[in-house]
């Protein structure tokens, strides 16, 4: 079986080497939104880009077949004659109003697709962030007495958390689709639309090939070849994927207890705390030892898991459960008890613990005391400079 799997690992290899090399024969490599940073923006890249061409009144001026198109994706017993396409419009962080208490209406919605009748249907746009707590609730809730309908779409199809969907139904109350397959498929189909508008096709190519990098997805060549030396080898094939998953979560566990282990021996005044690395919002908190100082307010490092808020970004920010702190003009909030964040960074590159390039470096006893070291100065940094406004 060692021997199968070793096969394996260098079949994929090849294909992935030969991947890159096509890629890069054809140009691929430059893409507008890695050069940009925006390649895991959901606001400022998918849901904007998704939205556009979902848009009737989009600048394509193709009308409503990229709409239609989307769809067709969805089940034809929920969206056949659902809506219609033509009177649509389209918009992006929709605000629906204040979040009541009890969290069932109100908020922001990533893209509304609203028709000339006040049908609606919904989209939940997560490619990376966290779900927020009874978040596919509040959206079934809205717009009910025109008619609604939630879309919710995730990276690998993955379904939301139990908090967000509560006892609503997938394929039911709201369906989902993934970027790795729906998503790209779409795309495939809106170039082939736009096949005569070459800058249009183009732009929904480089966006495609954008996903493809995202979800760790091949052409559809190399796609072929190896689904079949995996369905031909699977037992072998599940034993990789599970002692990568080991190894992965082994590697994030050693990396936080580094960074764990340097800052409890330079903040003293400090009890320092973590939870578990499988934990989405997988954290470090500083509580401060002194009774009058950080009363519900703490300094916290998220998220080691590789989910979490922003993306799926580390940083190191302040947590003010109680709204007790004075906030300042320059902080930039995550959400509203996050009050304030600041990426971490290595090599002038956002960390991000579900990146493999990233998990690679962390694999290098070396590599990981530079990583530790730069880590801690940076979050070190970030207390000195706000400390003083939580004393106050």
């Amino acid at each position: 079986m060692l021997a199968k799997q070793k096969q394996i690992i260098k079949d994929v290899k090849r294909i992935a080497k030969h991947h890159h090399e096509l890629s890069e024969a054809k140009g691929e490599l430059f893409n507008i939104y890695n050069i940009l940073s925006l390649k895991t923006k959901e606001v400022r890249t998918h849901s904007a880009f998704i939205a556009e061409l979902l848009n009737p009144k989009g600048t394509h001026f193709l009308g409503s077949v990229f709409l239609e198109a989307f769809i067709k994706l969805l089940p034809l017993e929920y969206f056949k004659d659902y809506i219609d396409a033509e009177t649509c419009t389209v918009l992006v962080e929709y605000h629906t109003g204040p979040i009541n208490n009890d969290l069932k209406i109100g908020g922001r919605i990533d893209i509304l697709i609203k028709d000339g009748y006040n049908k609606t249907i919904v989209i939940e746009n997560k490619i990376d962030a966290g779900d927020q707590l009874f978040q596919i609730e509040r959206y079934y809730n809205y717009n009910k007495k025109n008619g609604n309908k939630v879309v919710y779409i995730s990276k690998y199809g993955d379904s939301p958390d139990y908090n967000s969907k509560g006892d609503y139904i997938e394929g039911k109350d709201f369906h989902i689709l993934s970027y790795q397959q729906d998503i790209i498929n779409w795309l495939e189909e809106c170039q082939s639309l736009a096949s005569d508008q070459p800058i249009l096709r183009e732009s929904i190519k480089q966006y495609k090939i954008l996903i493809q990098q995202i979800t760790n997805t091949l052409g559809d060549k190399e796609d072929k070849e190896l689904t079949t030396i995996i369905g031909e080898n699977f037992e072998e094939a599940a034993i990789i994927v599970s002692k990568y998953n080991q190894l992965s979560n082994r590697l994030k566990k050693r990396f936080r207890d580094k960074v764990l282990e340097d800052l409890k021996s330079k903040l003293t005044d400090f009890h320092i705390t973590n939870n578990n690395i499988n934990n989405k919002h997988s954290h470090i908190w500083f509580h401060n030892t002194k009774p009058k100082m950080f009363e519900k307010v703490w300094f916290v490092i998220e998220s080691f898991s590789g989910k979490g808020h922003k993306d799926s970004l580390l940083f190191i920010g302040i947590f003010d459960d109680k709204n007790n702190l004075s906030t300042q003009d320059y902080f930039l909030p995550v959400t509203k008890n996050w009050v304030h964040h600041q990426p971490l960074r290595y090599n002038n590159k956002e960390i991000r613990l579900n990146d493999v390039s990233f998990l690679k470096l962390l694999n290098d006893k070396d590599e990981l005391i530079k990583i530790t070291n730069s880590i801690s100065a940076q979050i070190l940094g970030f207390i000195k400079d706000y400390r003083s406004l939580l004393e106050k």
